[in-house]
């Protein structure tokens, strides 16, 4: 088959099924995967991609598909196991595969041997050849040697690239314009959504393996997050007060120690060490003024409410513990998104504070930037000019604000309402901070749709400690 038929089926069905199953799963035998590979047949799909002679052998004389086949095989040289070798080669189009699935990373190879001498082996014998790559450059070197397709199914697991959370689709994106043959795009593949954003994008075709047949990983998919074994720690920095919490394993608030903020970043990372040896807490979530990369901890931008607070890094290596850190405003978010009356819903919390933060939260994730960025309402301005924090900000407004400040920061206040209704259609809107349960604004949280948080003062203690005992999927 030449690669323009390949496409005429990819354009009747662009959705190839991988029919493969994990390591020792039950499901790994031939008239197993046979019957799955038949269920996705039945729905329309007309490629299959399948690992393993017997497999390929079963699938291709009971359904006879078009056929992905390629052999994991382990060599001590080399670090390439998708049909390493040519030996690999000729067994997957001796066992009926009509395109040959294999390794087209610049690696070096078993024995020494050639990608492109690979390719032209699979050509010879009538096969078709797609390259499985994890950059850019390997997707040009393996079209110099001679590869017909190139996947994106490398992506993330090898040391050219860290993994994403999901489809690596910038990757797609640079692959297709690089390219000059047909790209599959393929690698952690598991919601509708991502289908159609790889074919939007330009792949001609989407390989999706666990999402549809491995309930192995299906089953890890759905598997709620262990709770923990021991009582956790909060972490609350603010503007004018740190505080550190205890809760149990089922977020019950058991104790709380505060601290007028401190200057210093170190001297405020000691406190908080002392805390968490004191309390003997297994794992600690930080909410904090300012934005934190999730992935690694480090405070990497904040305003001047907190002193030395850019540079601050709070995980395992600072704290002691396993640590979840977040900005305040998402933190308090993911709180209140985590109670039985919000769980399920699209919930927005306007936290205010000595600043004003802000969070949103929808199906089960918490809407922020790769690095931790989170919504600036805080710096929007008002109808009058000046900021939101402005005149919302508890650093703004004076202990006993004057009737007309009051009438300022009431004002922004139902503006910011707006602004969250107009950006985010939320289902509710929670108000937390010290500013929200003021006596001045507290009776304007009664409205369907707004309320004021249950946690009274301690929303930021709680959102930090839901980081820990219910890690969003964000």
């Amino acid at each position: 088959m030449k690669v323009a038929e390949f496409l005429a089926l990819l354009r009747e069905c662009p959705l190839i099924a991988s029919v493969q199953a994990s390591d020792s799963s039950p499901v790994d035998g031939s008239l197993t995967l046979l019957r799955l590979a038949q269920a996705s047949l039945q729905e329309g799909v007309k490629v299959v991609r399948l690992q393993g002679l017997v497999n390929i052998e079963t699938i291709r004389e009971a359904a006879n598909p078009y056929i992905v086949g390629l052999i994991k095989h382990s060599y001590r040289d080399s670090d390439v196991y998708i049909t390493p070798t040519r030996l690999e080669v000729e067994r997957v189009v001796d066992a009926g595969a009509d395109l040959v699935a294999l390794d087209g990373t610049q690696r070096s190879r078993p024995h020494g041997e050639s990608l492109a001498a690979l390719v032209t082996l699979a050509h010879d014998r009538g096969a078709l050849v797609l390259a499985d790559i994890d950059s850019v450059e390997s997707a040009l070197y393996s079209i110099e040697a001679g590869a017909d397709l190139v996947s994106t199914t490398l992506a993330g697991y090898t040391k050219e690239h860290a993994a994403t959370a999901g489809p690596d689709l910038d990757l797609l994106r640079s692959v297709v314009e690089a390219s000059i043959v047909p790209v599959l795009a393929e690698g952690r593949f598991a919601e509708p959504w991502q289908v159609e954003a790889a074919l939007r994008i330009g792949a001609v075709g989407v390989v999706v393996g666990g999402a549809l047949n491995d309930p192995i990983k299906t089953t890890r998919r759905f598997m709620p997050h262990a709770t923990a074994r021991g009582p956790v720690g909060a972490v609350d920095i603010g503007g004018t007060w740190m505080r550190f919490a205890t809760f149990s394993p089922d977020w019950e608030l058991l104790e709380v120690e505060r601290m007028p903020l401190l200057e210093e970043r170190e001297a405020r990372l000691d406190w908080i060490r002392a805390q968490v040896k004191a309390s003997g807490v297994c794992a600690v979530g930080v909410s904090t003024g300012g934005t934190v990369d999730p992935r690694t901890g480090e405070l990497w931008e904040a305003k001047a409410l907190i002193p030395d607070h850019v540079g601050s890094v709070f995980n395992e290596e600072t704290l002691g513990v396993p640590t979840i850190a977040l900005n305040d405003g998402l933190a308090t978010a993911w709180g209140h998104a985590c109670l039985p009356q919000f769980a399920g819903k699209r919930v927005a919390t306007l936290a205010l504070g000595t600043g004003v933060g802000c969070g949103f939260v929808a199906e089960g994730r918490i809407l922020m930037g790769p690095c931790g960025e989170y919504p600036r309402l805080n710096d929007l301005p008002t109808q009058g000019g000046k900021t939101f924090e402005q005149l919302l900000g508890g650093a703004s407004l004076s202990p006993s604000p004057t009737p007309e400040q009051i009438k300022q920061a009431l004002a922004a206040f139902f503006q910011a309402g707006i602004v969250l209704q107009e950006m985010y259609f939320p289902d509710q809107i929670v108000c937390c901070g010290a500013i929200a349960l003021t006596d001045w604004i507290a009776p304007y949280l009664q409205s369907p749709g707004l309320s004021l948080t249950p946690f009274g003062q301690d929303a930021g203690l709680y959102g930090a400690a839901a980081l820990v005992l219910y890690p969003s999927q964000s």
